[in-house]
């Protein structure tokens, strides 16, 4: 049997091993996930800000590619959402055969 005297160190060395297993099963992990996630979106976001620049360039070499004239950039307009909507066609199909 314990000394009684040991019973205090005995109750502090309890709450410490407890502190020190719940940071190390809780806290840790979702440090980590938290870190994850935000890496994930600053990399969504870049990305989609590299869509837009793209986006705008593309618009802007075929605006002074083609003809001028309000029709040609309305044509200038259109081919750019349609190459837009190919690329997001091919990259759903990717991401829908990667899943599967």
């Amino acid at each position: 049997m314990a000394d009684p005297r040991e019973l205090p160190q005995q109750v502090a060395d309890l709450i410490e091993l407890a502190k020190r297993y719940l940071r190390q099963e809780t806290v840790d992990p979702l440090r980590r996930i938290g870190q994850s996630v935000g890496r994930a979106v600053m990399a969504a976001l870049l990305v989609g800000l590299g869509v837009v620049m793209v986006g705008m360039g593309l618009h802007r070499f075929l605006a002074e590619a083609l003809p001028k004239g309000q029709w040609w950039e309305v044509a200038a307009s259109a081919i750019v959402v349609v190459v837009f909507l190919l690329a997001a066609t091919i990259v759903a199909r990717r991401v829908r055969t990667d899943s599967e």
